[in-house]
């Protein structure tokens, strides 16, 4: 099964998108799709 390795992947890719999601947020303050907000 492929399934167990599938969901490390995704869930390093989310940890690795969070991260540099809160670097981006120091250059952009005003970045539209800013998490933190919850605007859409």
């Amino acid at each position: 099964m492929t399934v167990g390795k599938n969901a490390k992947a995704i869930q390093e890719y989310v940890a690795n998108q969070l991260k540099t999601d809160k670097e981006t947020d120091q250059l952009s303050i005003f970045d539209p799709r800013d998490p933190l907000t919850g605007s859409k």
